[in-house]
């Protein structure tokens, strides 16, 4: 029979001792195997949740270099960084992380910056800065990258000891991009703290001296972002599952059992009795595998079909097996099931494991060993009497006769 119900501890599959006649029914035994609504292709549909960060301000890095004399010319080239955007991580207590997708969106742009020292007059007073960097933001097995921002600004004469933020263009642009996380770095995203989307930007910086400049400076910058919030879009979708929930009843989390089979007659017959594995859930629930099978006493009058499998029980579904015992050897017999079970999310982080616990038992007693119940003996009684009531008035009878 399937077991279903919200059954308090421990569930309990029993025989009835009540009856020899009860006994004899029971001895048919039923074999009843395998999957009662089991599918392990049945498709998941993960959930999903967003984390968001909007950082509120725009953020530059400098690429600097100088020069000395006229008609010289120098390129500083490396890479810059500044500081990282912090979203947070999946929370493992929330379910199965399964997939994460990464969201990028932000404005980039490309400064040069120019000063110097000129002579007092005469031709050649310019000073030249040119600047060619690439912006990426990066986070675990993923990057986005700007394409070559190039910009260029020159002084002349006396402008040239100005300040450079004064004396520089700017040329804009966009990094903009959706990638799906590696399943190999997916751990990264899942777990206490954040995920550190790291901002940087590689390329030169060049000055040039006219033949009239005594010295110059050139200062390529690459900045981040914008001074809107909503124009800085740094987010992570996660994918997940929740976790299975296996149990003996399909209606309420029960992981212990009793298959209870009663008072035997010794070497009347193998005897079955039949217990439901459920993994209470739905579309949105993680699979269930059976990885291992453990016995306490090992009482090989107890045998079962059950046996390991991989993914075989989705949420919302169930398997149902028998457990058989031999009444051979007088006396009681037990043992304890123990079946160990783990979350099925291939690739997931974060699945469980599980255990399930069956105890078995039985006795086993010779057919001379048993007694009558009370009723039983109750209408034995009333049976005799009447045979003697009957007995004694056929007697009257005949002696009046």
């Amino acid at each position: 029979m399937i077991l279903a119900g919200a059954i308090p501890w421990p569930i309990s599959v029993a025989t009835n001792g009540s009856s020899i006649l009860k006994h004899l029914c029971r001895l048919l035994p039923v074999l009843l195997a395998g999957a009662a609504f089991a599918s392990s292709a049945t498709a998941v549909t993960p959930l999903q949740i967003s984390v968001t960060s909007n950082p509120s301000a725009a953020e530059s890095t400098i690429l600097a270099a100088t020069v000395s004399g006229g008609n010289a010319t120098a390129t500083a080239n490396g890479s810059v960084t500044t500081s990282d955007v912090a979203v947070g991580k999946f929370d493992t207590a929330t379910g199965i992380l399964t997939g994460a997708t990464v969201h990028v969106n932000t404005a980039v742009s490309a400064v040069a910056q120019v000063t110097g020292t000129v002579a007092a007059s005469g031709g050649g007073r310019t000073v030249t800065s040119g600047t060619a960097m690439t912006g990426s933001i990066s986070t675990a097995g993923v990057t986005f990258s700007s394409g070559a921002l190039t910009a260029s600004r020159q002084c002349t004469g006396g402008n040239c000891p100005n300040s450079p933020s004064n004396q520089s263009t700017t040329t804009t642009g966009s990094i903009v991009g959706t990638s799906a996380v590696p399943l190999a770095n997916l751990s990264s995203y899942a777990g206490a703290g954040a995920v550190n989307f790291t901002r940087s930007a590689s390329g030169s910086t060049t000055v040039t001296n006219g033949s009239g400049a005594l010295s110059g400076t050139a200062n390529g910058l690459f900045g981040f972002g914008s001074a809107t919030p909503a124009s800085n879009v740094y987010s992570i979708t996660y994918d997940y599952l929740n976790f299975a929930n296996p149990s003996f009843s399909g209606s309420s989390t029960v992981t212990n059992l009793l298959l209870d089979f009663g008072t035997l007659i010794q070497n009347s017959g193998p005897v079955t009795l039949n217990f439901t594995l459920y993994n209470i859930g739905n579309i949105n629930t993680a699979g269930l595998s059976l990885t291992g099978i453990s016995r306490e006493t090992g009482n090989m009058a107890f045998s079962s079909n059950i046996s390991p499998f991989v993914n075989g029980l989705a949420g919302g579904n169930s398997l149902t097996y028998s457990m058989t015992f031999n009444p051979v050897a007088l006396g009681t017999a037990n043992d304890l099931f123990s079946f160990a079970l783990a979350d099925y999310a291939p690739g997931g982080v974060g699945g469980k494991a599980y255990t399930l616990k069956a105890e078995a038992r039985a006795i086993v007693v010779s057919d001379f060993d048993i007694i009558p119940e009370p009723a039983t003996w109750l209408m034995m009684i009333v049976g005799y009497g009447l045979v003697g009531f009957a007995h004694r008035r056929r007697r009257r009878i005949a002696a009046h006769a």
